[in-house]
Order: C-alpha cells, then sequence, then structure tokens
C-alpha cells in the first residue's frame, strides 16, 4: 500500500484553497467593474438624453407667451426659433398685447397681414447669443445705451434703469425686461413687458 504524506496532502490543500479564493476575488472584482461600467453607461445615457428644449418648445408650453407664440406660427418664425442657430428673443408676454387697440392683434393675426406682423416679431429676435451680462457691459461702454441689431435689421435701443434694461423701438416705446437669460438649446429667452414696434 502506497502511504501519502499527510503533510504533503496539508500543503495540496492549502494551495487549492488559496486558488480557489483567488479565483473567487478575481470574478467577484471583475463582476464589481462590469458593474460599474454598467452604471456609469446608463448614466452617461441618461445626461445625453437631459438636453433642453429650443426656443420654440419651451415657450410653446408657457401659456404666458400664447399670443407671441400665435403670432410666430403665423409667420413661420416658429421653425425659424427652432433650429440649432443660436438666438435671443425679448418675448412679449400676454398682457403687453394688451397695448394695442381693441382687434388690432386679432387683425395682425390674419394672412393678409403676414408681413406687417413678421416685421414686427423680427423685431423682438436677435440673430445671435447675448445675455443680459453682454447688454449691461455694451451700455457702460457706450456711455448710457446701446443698439440691438435686430433679425429684421431694425434697431433696438438697450438702456438701464435702476438696474434693470429697458428697451427703446423706434417708435419711442420703451419696454422692460423682466426675466432674463432663460437658457434653451439654441439660444436665451428674455421676457419684455412691452411690444417692440419698428418704424414702417
Amino acid at each position: 500500500m502506497k502511504i501519502i504524506n499527510v503533510s504533503t496532502v496539508c500543503a495540496l490543500s492549502i494551495v487549492l484553497f488559496t486558488a480557489s479564493c483567488n479565483t473567487t476575488k478575481n470574478d467577484s472584482t471583475k463582476q464589481d467593474e462590469n458593474n460599474k461600467l454598467i452604471a456609469q453607461n446608463i448614466t452617461e445615457t441618461e445626461k445625453a438624453e437631459e438636453k433642453l428644449p429650443t426656443i420654440t418648445e419651451f415657450i410653446s408650453v408657457d401659456k404666458g407667451f400664447s399670443t407671441f407664440v400665435k403670432g410666430l406660427q403665423v409667420t413661420e418664425l416658429d421653425k425659424v426659433l427652432n433650429e440649432e442657430e443660436g438666438y435671443t428673443i425679448f418675448a412679449p408676454i400676454n398682457t403687453a398685447f394688451e397695448g394695442f387697440s381693441e382687434g388690432v392683434v386679432e387683425k395682425l393675426l390674419k394672412p393678409e397681414n403676414k408681413e406687417q406682423l413678421t416685421n414686427i416679431l423680427k423685431y423682438h429676435i436677435i440673430p445671435n447669443e447675448i445675455t443680459k451680462e453682454d447688454i449691461v457691459i455694451a451700455i457702460n461702454e457706450g456711455r448710457g445705451s446701446v443698439a440691438l441689431r435686430t433679425l429684421g435689421g431694425k434697431k433696438l435701443t438697450a438702456s438701464l434703469k435702476g438696474g434693470s434694461i429697458f428697451l427703446i423701438d423706434e417708435m419711442g416705446n420703451g419696454g422692460k425686461l423682466i426675466t432674463t437669460d432663460v437658457e434653451a438649446a439654441n439660444g436665451f429667452i428674455n421676457t419684455i413687458d412691452m411690444v417692440m414696434q419698428p418704424k414702417k
């Protein structure tokens, strides 16, 4: 009969147990790494999905801009403000349109007055991205006022009063910016309490 040395058996058992532990540990580590990578991928995917709405998408769901949005749809400027190019808008709130005489807004929304309405609404759009800080800096450098070139090529004058920005149109009307620098995917939204009107 062949006799196996006890010490040899013990040593062999220890080696096998250690190898088994290392394999389990390695498998566990790989599993943890895989889980970590999956979690990272999910987080990155979720971040990619957290996309800001465009200017058109943003103001279309706010009832406070319903009149302005109707005008954008009639003139098809809603498509322009849905493009990737950067814009800054001064969006008149609904009460801003109350400055018009009765029936004027309804008349402007008719197809035959599309060109006139387009000119008015383009006067509220700047064809690049500017923030309140940009305007304030330009006003200070311009000794109290600065001219802003609009999408229609007309000029708005911005000035400061009591820490607030006021816009003066070509007709001499003044409107105050209420909310500023609301970020959208393709620019910035500012609200104004007056409808700006260019000269005809």
